[in-house]
């Protein structure tokens, strides 16, 4: 090929020209050079030319030779962007322009897609990787506009396509008007895509529809007419137009054009953003119509449904996403869920719980252990058939079991554990954590968990009987091993003779073992078994006799005779069925047990229990066990229904009780009859108690519901009418809003349609007013409203609605559901299915669920329709036959040739057939046959997903469709494994991997998502610089703006949802809401009332406190609002006024919480405020002379009194910063006389403000009234009184001067008096008639009272700083203290106080005080419950003495009835005693019981039977639920005695009888002396007297140990010094305790005998310390002075008497360190060794103190090791600690060594 070239004359030099051998010379003319090229063609030319010249070289040889742009190879463009050539990359941009023309002679769809998308790609990693250099973005911002203008020419070009209409010709613009109508022509402008030209001539024609937007609103009439004709053929077509999306056969490369921006743009700037997404969701759009989305962004494809909540494509997408090639939905793996999910919470975690179910789980909740235990138990639960998660791996490598394990054991969850051990069969052999030898050591439970769990898997193993009895004796007894040598050193031989019963072979097999072989866990040295069953000597005698074993005779000692001194196990009366027991009285011989017939015979009850009294147990399994067993059930079905009436009436008479009502319920289940019925009847009813208890608090109506309930069961005529009445009242005040609330109204309904009532239609009534017709639609079809109920129903819609009802409900036919309603001939508003078979999904679904084998009837359907959709639907059913829905999906998949083909073999047609694997195994071949991989491939993954096949599928999917045989024969090796691993002979197990979790998405690009998901259908968009920029600043300013914006625009919650996403301050945005909340009112003639205004302030304080609005900019709000001016009448004005009071108020108080508050503001606004009420009080004033029906509203007025409420709440008086001690001093108080020319008061208003201080003092408020004197210069006579009152009672001012000043004649006494302020002096604040007559030479008191008689504003107040004055001097405290003191407070310190007649005086107190009843009643109670608490505490040890009570038991009754008093109603002290119950502790039931009886004695003096019923419920619940259970039968004859009400409580009489303890009320031995005790504590002589007529020797005891105990508290609270008299007293002590344990032991009282025995030896050592001139004190010791006690005592013995005596274990290892290793005194030590053996344990304990041990010690240490007698501990001890001449003995003692060198060696 030659080729005859011009150059241009610019060529390059250097520009290769020699492209051939046969290249010729070239000529050079005036233009340029002309050569002819020989074997090259244009396009190698030109290729060359683009590499080794430029752009422009190339586009001017193609000028010059008139050659059109050629295709540019691809790798040109790569050269271009390598070197960074913008005109290279034009260039080939250029040579691309006319690819997607239709008139261009293009290649196919797939040629243009291989040629333009790679290059776009390209361009686009150019623009990425250019743009994340700082020295690039230059050539990155150039290259994007390239790219970006190319991509919107292509755009535009294919968007310009126009098709020429097949039935309308433009001609011309003009003609299109002239022949046909105008919705023709936009009928078929739109559907060929020639809306330009028909807006052209429209416009010509001057029709207002030549706009687009009116043109568009046209083509959607269009739409709607096509809807209503239901051709949604042309509707699509239609909207799809209207959207300029061109059609998919036109271009078929065009979505995956579009989807090129999105790439440049995310990359670059993000020019594109809002241009690319709804290109993108167009084709999203076009795609999900098409039911094409393979092809397409999975993740964008999940966002977009999720941010619709497209439920119905999510469930589907899930349900065949686990197919990979052959579904319609493209893969969904977890990650992508996890990032991508925008939807609500609630459809979030259904999607979640649908994956559970499948086995998936997020990447999120698989990193949290508790969310996926949650998740799993949605979805079915943690112990399931198989592990649910089998390659779950944590990040320490732990599999689920083994982190499910560590969270019981993390959280003591010991019975879920075993069930989950149980379930899993998990074993030590298995799971790994079960043998961790440090989980075992810190929870020995688990230990034993584990060993008992063994036993149930070999029962013929006896030993792993006697390592779970060892593990339970390690649980039983911490810190001992788990051997029998272990039990027997730390001294619990009968324990470990228990564990040896289980040891196989028993106590012989263990010695004789022990003998052999030596010790270990399951042998016991028999010579340290011997020693340890010294104590029991019989015992051991009988274990180890002296002769041989098996030679010697008979022992005549048995177990029998070693239990003669255990009175409770009297072999005399007991064991009379063993023939061994040669000591039994009796003549029984057999085992006694529950059913012996003597024994049912004399004592039991016998009682029949039917099934009803299980169920009324909450027994639902027994009581059908009991049916089956008294009913004969298999043959006749009339006990069935007979028993399910009285299970029905039984339910319904106690539907209040939940136990009852499930067992009801699972009894009807299992009787095979529906429990619906039942179920709706309960919980009608508990609707109805639930609503009635809201509106009767005090006394719930039941019985009455009770007696509905079985007229119900009954049948009674008008019980079901009567309870839908009630059902519909409790429902309608239960929901907040009728068309919200279905789902509670589906109740009555139900109720209505099963006890065959007309429909309840209040919820479809309210939807009808409301106009909510979509509600209405769904809940009358929902429900199957009959057809005549739905029309009148409609009818009362608007006439709008009611029309489009009457038109949408005239062509539909009625379609009955009997599974619903069979038999009772409701009908529903269904289409009728007609004659041939339904062509619709849900008619085949309604009808599916009318026939008996719905799964049958769903296969033959979607057989007959072709419809694979119907055979997934079938596999839903439980209990489907998934063969034969695989087989018939498969066939449904495919070609009606092949499918007809797979079945040519059946000998009927295909719905009617059986499947079997015959039919499966013949379809299979024949699709193989045919190439056809892909359905069977996506009919296993949906119904056999866990069969092998499936691998073997894959494999010829891999070879035939994609011709991938590595991975095909990755895929067969797969098979032949899991054939391996299935084999029941196999040891394979399959491989678990763990799946990568991908990063989580950066912050800031999820902000940026969220933030264009807030902004989505505003006017405001993204910023661009909020894509470009990643700084926070930046990012700050943008989000504000953002918040302004949608600000402006009156879009409150998106800019708070921006705001709270950016962490921004929303205040701002409260404020601005509230202040448009504010200026919509005023518009309102509401606006003119005050509740109005006072409402709404009301709220905006509210809502600024619930945001936690910053102070500041809350008090300016109020502040901007009360600058208003205000309305020129004197109405709307002194309304304005009032207002303005309020908003000072409220600003004020939101100024005061600023730390610290700007007092000085504070104060103008307190002027402002007083200036605005006086003006408030002459406007009203003016109002009145004016017209007698001007006169302003009353106080008693409900709008006045929310705003008096409000304006007291938030009064200056409140704010603490303003009440100083400068406003209760004269300084700087106006004085008469004084200038007050700078007052801005007229004298009128001056006059006002001079009575408004009068009603302040009146009140009580001095300091306001003080400050309101200085701001305005007011002189105030009565404030100078008050003030001076005040000042002579706190000492501030002289009474002489006082005298003096009264003295004078020109001095008037008409002062006033300040105020102490209610948050700092209570005490002051109601005092007002509590006054005491002055002693006479109290100068002061008589000042004072001169002041009161004056005083005419604020006398109420001068009495109580006089009344004060005098109770302080009482008290002996100062004015100031006293005041300071809060009301309750003085009065307790009243009580507490010896004056005489105190009572009285407190009873003053309070009536001058005004003390409320429950305040007092709050006191007293909490005096009586703390006297009680301490009068049980008392003699317990380490208690000191307590602080003087308000209340003492010991004073008696009166005392306590003048307490109660105090209260001038003593039911408010019962009830506050009866609520302190909860506060005490539950081991004080002495105190408990009192505190009843005080309460039944504070009810009984008001006749108050409700209280004293209370008090009776609250003892028959204490005795039966504590004391009679606890063996307090002294505590239920104290409540009995105390309370004194017999006759009602006959119970303690019961309780007494039925525990034997009758005796104790057979005299009145015990009301005795509970009367001394209470009355006559201290006279334990008549105590002692009344004891002993009566025999009571026990009680005599207690009150000899109570002396004692007494004594040595008494002891305790002095200091510890040696006198006389500390001798006698505990001579006194011991002999108290000797009588107290000989009472005790006569009356077999062992254990508190015992303690007084112990008791009694330590103080008989205290005083043997004593006698011997020894100051150690060994009594009275508290917890953490035992240790040093003990190592102080000097003889062993004296260890065991202390250590006895305070229940202490001694830390030997401590004392033997002290006394032997650095005393040196080893005679202790031998007499230790008598009472305890010396073990290897307490030597290493000893040698582990010896590092910080003196250096002279080492004699000690040797002589204290050859007391330890284990060889190799004393080898290693002295190796140790170097003692070489120690080991060395031992090595060379020939008794030892051999002994050691095999330990050694070992």
């Amino acid at each position: 090929m030659h080729l005859p070239l011009s150059l241009p004359p610019s060529l390059p030099p250097s520009l290769p020209l020699s492209l051939s051998p046969s290249l010729s010379p070239s000529l050079p003319p005036e233009a340029g050079v002309f050569q002819v090229l020989f074997s090259v063609s244009q396009q190698d030319l030109l290729s060359r030319l683009m590499l080794f010249g430029s752009a422009a070289t190339v586009d001017a040889v193609c000028h010059l030779n008139s050659w059109g742009r050629c295709s540019i190879p691809i790798h040109a463009l790569q050269a271009g962007l390598k070197n960074r050539q913008l005109d290279t990359v034009d260039f080939y941009l250029k040579s691309k322009e006319n690819i997607l023309s239709p008139a261009a002679d293009q290649p196919a769809a797939s040629t243009l897609s291989l040629e333009l998308c790679p290059a776009l790609d390209l361009l686009c990693s150019a623009v990425r990787e250019s743009n994340s250099e700082a020295q690039s973005r230059q050539f990155s911002e150039q290259l994007l506009n390239i790219t970006l203008s190319f991509v919107n020419t292509q755009i535009r070009s294919v968007l310009a396509i126009q098709i020429k209409p097949p039935c309308l010709a433009f001609t011309s613009p003009n003609s299109v008007t002239l022949c046909v109508p105008l919705q023709e022509v936009v009928r078929q402008s739109v559907l060929t895509n020639q809306i330009a030209r028909a807006q052209a001539a429209l416009r010509r024609r001057g029709r207002p529809e030549q706009r687009l937007s009116a043109l568009r609103m046209e083509g959607l009439r269009q739409v709607f007419s096509c809807l209503q004709r239901r051709d949604l053929h042309t509707a699509d077509a239609l909207l799809v137009n209207m959207v300029t999306t061109p059609p998919t056969n036109q271009n078929p490369s065009f979505l995956s054009l579009v989807q090129c921006p999105f790439k440049v743009c995310l990359f670059g700037t993000g020019r594109l953003l809002g241009r690319w997404y709804a290109i993108r969701l167009i084709s999203l759009s076009v795609f999900l119509v098409s039911s094409e989305v393979t092809s397409c962004d999975s993740a964008l494809l999940w966002r977009y449904l999720t941010a619709l909540h497209d439920q119905q494509r999510v469930v589907d997408w899930i349900q065949s996403g686990e197919a990979s090639g052959g579904s319609r939905w493209p893969e969904l793996t977890p990650e992508l869920v996890n990032s991508n999910t925008v939807c609500s919470s609630y459809m979030r975690e259904q999607i979640l719980d649908l994956l559970a179910r499948r086995g998936v789980f997020v990447p999120e909740e698989l990193s949290d252990l508790e969310q996926l235990l949650w998740r799993l138990a949605q979805g079915g639960g943690v112990m399931s058939r198989s592990p649910p998660v089998p390659q779950y791996r944590s990040p320490l490598g732990l599999d689920l079991h083994s982190l499910f394990i560590s969270f019981c054991l993390e959280h003591g969850l010991q019975y879920l554990l075993y069930t989950y051990l149980e379930h899993y069969r998990l074993t030590p052999r298995n799971c790994p954590l079960l043998t961790n030898q440090s989980v075992s050591e810190s929870r020995p439970w688990f230990e034993m968990l584990v060993k008992i769990q063994e036993i149930t898997r070999d029962l013929s193993d006896p030993g792993l009987v006697f390592q779970a009895s060892l593990t339970s004796a390690q649980v039983l007894l911490p810190g001992s091993q788990a051997s029998l040598s272990s039990l027997l050193l730390e001294g619990h031989s009968l324990l470990a003779l228990a564990a040896i019963m289980f040891a196989p072979g028993g106590i012989d097999q263990v010695v004789v073992q022990g003998q052999r072989s030596g010790q270990s866990e399951r042998t016991v040295d028999p010579q340290l078994l011997k020693l340890a069953l010294a104590p029991h000597a019989k015992l051991r005698a009988a274990l180890f006799p002296a002769g041989p074993r098996g030679h010697s005779p008979s022992s005549d000692i048995s177990v029998y005779h070693l239990l003669q001194s255990l009175h409770p196990l009297d072999p005399s009366r007991l064991f009379g069925w063993q023939a061994a027991n040669t000591l039994n009285s009796t003549e029984t011989s057999e085992l006694p047990h529950f059913s012996s017939p003597h024994l049912v015979n004399r004592f039991a009850l016998v009682e029949n229990l039917d099934f009803l009294y299980y169920l009324r147990h909450g027994r639902p399994s027994f009581a059908y066990a009991t049916f089956l067993v008294q009913h004969d059930y298999c043959e006749q079905k009339l006990p069935k229904l007979r028993a399910w009436q009285q299970v029905y009436r039984l339910a319904l008479q106690w539907f209040n009780v939940a136990s009852v009502a499930s067992a009801a319920v699972c009894f009807s289940e299992l009787l095979g009859v529906c429990s619906l019925k039942l179920r709706v009847d309960i919980r009608a009813m508990n609707a109805i108690l639930q609503h009635r208890n809201q509106q009767h608090t005090h006394t719930p109506p039941t019985q009455h519901l009770h007696t509905l309930g079985v007229k119900l069961a009954e049948a009674e005529p008008g019980a079901a009418e009567e309870l839908i009445g009630y059902l519909e009242a409790a429902v309608t005040d239960s929901v907040e809003s009728s068309y919200e609330a279905a789902q509670e109204w589906a109740l009555p309904v139900q109720f209505c349609q099963l006890h065959s009532l007309p429909l309840s239609s209040i919820y479809p009534a309210h939807c009808a007013e409301d106009g909510q017709f979509i509600h209405f639609l769904l809940f009358v079809q929902l429900h199957n409203f009959p057809p005549q109920q739905v029309r009148s129903l409609a009818a009362q819609f608007g006439p709008a609605l009611q029309a489009h009802l009457s038109l949408a409900f005239q062509d539909l036919q009625v379609y009955s559901q009997r599974s619903l309603l069979r038999g009772s001939g409701k009908q529903s508003v269904f289409p009728s299915a007609g004659e041939e078979h339904p062509r619709e999904l849900f008619q085949v679904l309604l009808q599916s669920q009318e026939e008996a084998a719905p799964v049958r009837f769903l296969l033959q359907e979607a057989l007959l329709q072709r419809c694979p959709t119907l055979a997934v639907m079938a596999a839903c059913h439980q209990g489907a036959e998934l063969l034969a829905c695989l087989c018939v999906w498969v066939l449904t998949s495919v070609d009606d040739v092949t499918a007809r083909e797979a079945t040519s073999h059946l000998v009927q047609a295909p719905q009617h057939h059986e499947w079997s694997l015959h039919d499966l195994s013949i379809i299979w071949r024949t699709l193989l046959g045919r190439g056809h991989v892909r359905p069977l491939l996506r009919g296993f993954q949906l119904f056999q997903r866990d069969c092998p096949l499936v691998l073997v599928l894959q494999m010829f999917e891999m070879c035939c469709d994609y011709r991938n045989f590595s991975e095909a024969k990755a895929k067969l090796l797969d098979f032949q494994r899991t054939l391996i691993a299935v084999s029941p002979h196999s040891d394979i197990k399959p491989n678990l991997t763990k799946k990568p979790v991908e990063p989580a998405l950066d912050t800031s690009i999820l902000k940026l998502s969220q933030l264009s998901q807030l902004l989505q259908g505003s006017e405001v968009g993204v910023s661009r610089r909020l894509l470009q920029c990643v700084s926070s600043s930046v990012q700050q300013e943008e989000f504000q703006a953002a918040v302004d914006a949608l600000q402006a625009t009156g879009r409150y919650a998106q800019a708070r949802q921006v705001a709270l996403l950016a962490g921004l301050p929303v205040h701002r945005l409260l404020l601005s809401q509230l202040l448009q909340e504010v200026n919509s009112q005023k518009s309102k003639r509401q606006w003119r009332r005050l509740e109005t205004r006072v409402g709404l302030w009301r709220k905006c304080h509210e809502q600024l406190k619930a945001e936690s609005t910053d102070p500041e900019s809350a008090s300016q709000f109020f502040l901007s609002a009360a600058e208003t001016e205000s309305a020129p009448d004197a109405p709307s004005e002194r309304l304005d006024v009032t207002e303005r009071c309020l908003l000072l108020c409220l600003a004020a108080h939101w100024l005061s919480l600023l730390r610290p508050a700007p007092r000085d503001t504070l104060e103008s606004l307190e002027k402002a405020l007083w200036v605005n009420r006086v003006r408030r009080h002459v406007l009203a004033a003016a109002m009145e002379k004016e017209s007698v029906f001007n006169v302003p509203p009353a106080a008693v007025e409900p709008e006045t009194n929310t705003y008096e409420a409000l304006m007291q709440e938030f009064s200056f008086s409140n704010i603490s910063c303003l009440n100083t001690e400068t406003c209760l001093s004269l300084d700087g108080l106006p004085a008469r006389g004084e200038p007050d020319a700078d007052s801005p008061l007229s004298p009128e208003e001056r006059g006002v403000l001079y009575e408004l201080i009068g009603q302040l003092l009146d009140e009580g408020s001095i300091h306001e009234a003080s400050r309101v004197c200085r701001y305005f210069s007011l002189y105030q006579p009565d404030m100078w009184v008050v003030l001076r009152c005040r000042g002579l009672a706190a000492g501030e001012l002289d009474p002489e001067t006082q005298d003096e000043a009264l003295d004078a004649p020109s001095y008037e006494i008409s002062l006033a008096l300040p105020d102490f302020p209610p948050q700092r002096s209570p005490s002051l604040s109601s005092l007002s008639s509590f006054v005491m007559l002055p002693l006479p030479e109290d100068e002061v008191a008589t000042q004072l009272q001169k002041l009161v008689d004056q005083c005419r504003h604020g006398n109420n107040y001068c009495k109580q700083v006089l009344s004060l004055y005098q109770l302080a001097k009482e008290l002996q405290c100062s004015f100031r203290e006293i005041c300071d003191e809060p009301p309750g407070a003085v009065l307790e310190k009243l009580l507490l106080s010896e004056q005489p007649e105190h009572f009285r005086k407190a009873r003053a107190f309070i009536r001058a005080q005004g003390l409320c009843a429950d305040a007092v009643a709050r006191l007293v109670s909490s005096a009586v419950v703390q006297a009680l608490l301490a009068s049980t505490q008392e003699l317990q040890p380490g208690e000191t003495c307590k602080q003087r009570q308000v209340f003492r038991p010991s004073e008696g009754r009166d005392s306590l009835v003048q307490l109660i008093k105090l209260c001038d109603d003593p039911n408010l002290v019962g009830v506050r005693l009866l609520e302190n119950l909860d506060t005490v502790p539950l081991r004080d039931l002495n105190c408990i019981v009192e505190l009843l009886i005080v309460a039944h004695d504070c009810f009984s003096l008001t006749c108050n039977m409700e209280g004293i019923v209370r008090v009776l419920q609250a003892t028959r619940h204490l005795s039966h639920t504590y004391l009679a259970p606890g063996e307090h039968y002294g505590l239920l004859v104290r409540l009995l005695t105390g309370i004194g009400r017999y006759n009602e409580m006959t119970y303690v009489f019961d309780l007494l009888h039925q525990n034997h303890r009758f005796e104790m009320l057979s005299s009145l031995k015990t009301a005795l002396l509970d009367y001394i005790k209470r009355c006559l504590p201290a006279d334990s002589e008549k105590h002692n007297m009344v004891a002993l007529c009566f025999s009571m020797r026990r009680e005599i005891g207690e009150n000899h140990e109570m002396a004692a105990r007494t004594q040595l508290k008494i002891i305790e609270s002095q200091a510890w010094v040696v006198t006389p008299d500390l001798k006698s007293s505990l001579v006194k002590v011991l002999g108290l305790l000797r009588d107290a344990a000989e009472s005790f032991s006569k009356d077999s009282c062992v254990r508190q005998a015992s303690r007084c025995v112990r008791t009694a030896k330590l103080v008989a050592l205290q005083l043997h310390f004593l006698n011997r001139g020894s100051e150690l004190r060994v009594i009275n010791l508290r917890p953490a002075e035992l240790l040093n006690a003990v190592t102080a005592l000097p003889r062993c013995y004296q260890v065991f008497v202390v250590s006895e005596a305070y229940s202490y274990s001694p830390d030997w290892a401590e004392i033997l360190y002290q006394k032997v290793i650095l005393n040196g005194d080893f005679v202790y030590l031998e007499e230790l060794k008598r009472h305890r053996p010396l073990t290897s344990s307490l030597f290493e304990d000893i040698f582990k103190m010896l590092d910080g041990a003196p250096s002279g010690v080492s004699p000690n240490v040797k002589r204290l090791l050859t007391h330890c007698d284990d060889v190799y501990s004393r080898y290693r001890l002295a190796y140790q600690q170097n003692l070489y001449d120690v080991t060395k003995t031992l090595l060379q003692d020939a008794k030892t060594s051999s002994y050691l060198n095999d330990r050694l060696a070992s």
